[in-house]
């Protein structure tokens, strides 16, 4: 592999990635931030979900199943130093892979149509490790759908995809 191709966290890409880390930012672009190989690894592996992803030379190396899983899912790849990644990400000790997904927003109707015999709620939920928390009981629980109300928190809120 080549050395870093993103020197500069003032790079457009780079800023526009940061710019995720704001909820209105996120709502208006229709896009959130996977921060970490199991993130970006769930996200690669779900159709048309990630566009693009920010990897550090030696995260590249640790996971190159994960980078040829997005490059092979269509997803733009860059690498880039540690510097960039740190400005981009929004835990305290990134682990190198940050990567730029679409959301991932189902229709109410669709998911009732779809006639789902276990779906968990989460009504006024506002603590964004509580809602990944619940998602992933969801998940191991075998639900068709999680639903969030409107006085809910933003799922796409980073703390929220970690979790």
């Amino acid at each position: 592999m080549v050395g870093p191709e993103l020197i500069s966290p003032k790079s457009s890409r780079v800023s526009a990635a940061r710019r995720l880390a704001k909820r209105n930012f996120r709502g208006k672009e229709r896009l959130f931030l996977a921060e970490g190989p199991q993130a970006v690894r769930e996200a690669a592996g779900h159709a048309d979900t990630l566009v693009e992803l920010f990897a550090t030379l030696d995260a590249a190396e640790r996971y190159s199943d994960i980078v040829a899983e997005a490059r092979d899912a269509g997803a733009r790849v860059h690498l880039a130093d540690e510097d960039v990644i740190a400005d981009i990400s929004t835990t305290v000790t990134p682990q190198g892979l940050v990567g730029v997904c679409r959301f991932l927003d189902t229709p109410f109707e669709d998911v009732l149509a779809a006639r789902p015999q276990l779906v968990a709620v989460l009504a006024n939920v506002r603590d964004p490790g509580n809602a990944g928390t619940v998602l992933r009981c969801a998940d191991a629980a075998g639900a068709d759908a999680v639903v969030l109300t409107d006085a809910s928190v933003d799922l796409y809120n980073p703390k929220s995809v970690r979790a």
